[in-house]
């Protein structure tokens, strides 16, 4: 979409301060929308807000979206001031790696609250307010899909997410109502600043991807926004892959020497 043609639309924008979160924000700014970040420093998201052209069209919600009550005062906020959603994106995530034998009953918790059970009970309370024919993107992972050693937790929670997107483009179908999971490969992010730190883990991702490198926040808002829009009316109870071709390098330079090695 150009700029100015989501002119007047609301989307709201979990873990909107940072990251992919705050590139889709920018993203939808940047045409017009109006949008409701939320994330769970104020501090934070007003720092996120100034960043923007025009900071005051846009809503500021602190919540932590692993306790159920501050979901719930989100939707009331909404609720009192009778706006409607043209859109919902879940970009609010945490990433704590870790081998599966170490995991503790509090990280587990941790992980599932913020990526899979907030954004359940999150779009639960906002399906009342989602305009007919809105659209909902989950952003998910690769994760997900591939096996990565010590993402047990994080590949769980994303998998579920995956799952619930596809049972909701079904159930909100009736009303027109998209929805989507996009499922990003390595991005550099905050999220995973210390992860990428640990020597050659950050290549490594890289090589094993088309791309030859990590991908851009913006890459991944782009298909977000793409999603969002009515070039995408089409798309529905889908997982779209933006990973750089990850890992079929990987396994192109496996076959490659199984293959050379061959008699």
């Amino acid at each position: 979409m150009k700029a100015g043609q989501r002119e007047g639309r609301r989307v709201l924008v979990t873990g909107a301060s940072s990251g992919i979160g705050h590139a889709v924000v920018v993203a939808l700014a940047s045409e017009g929308a109006n949008v409701i970040m939320v994330g769970r420093s104020q501090e934070r998201l007003v720092a996120a807000a100034a960043r923007l052209d025009e900071p005051e069209r846009h809503r500021l919600v602190e919540a932590d979206l692993a306790d159920y009550g501050q979901v719930t005062e989100v939707s009331g906020v909404l609720a009192s001031e009778r706006i409607l959603l043209d859109g919902l994106v879940h970009c609010a995530g945490v990433f704590q790696p870790g081998a599966f034998e170490q995991i503790r009953p509090d990280g587990l918790e941790r992980t599932w609250a913020v990526n899979a059970r907030g954004p359940f009970y999150l779009t639960q309370a906002l399906a009342s307010q989602l305009r007919d024919g809105a659209g909902i993107v989950f952003v998910t992972s690769v994760s997900a899909h591939v096996g990565m050693a010590g993402q047990s937790a994080y590949a769980m929670s994303k998998g579920a997410v995956e799952s619930l997107s596809r049972t909701l483009a079904v159930e909100l179908a009736p009303r027109s109502i998209r929805v989507n999971a996009i499922a990003p490969g390595f991005v550099a992010t905050p999220m995973n600043e210390g992860f990428r730190k640990v020597p050659g883990v950050a290549e490594r991702r890289a090589g094993a991807a088309l791309a030859g490198r990590l991908g851009t926040p913006e890459e991944i808002a782009s298909v977000v926004t793409f999603l969002l829009s009515n070039e995408a009316t089409f798309v529905n109870g889908a997982t779209i892959h933006a990973n750089g071709g990850y890992p079929i390098a990987e396994v192109q330079r496996n076959e490659q020497g199984m293959n050379s090695g061959a008699n």
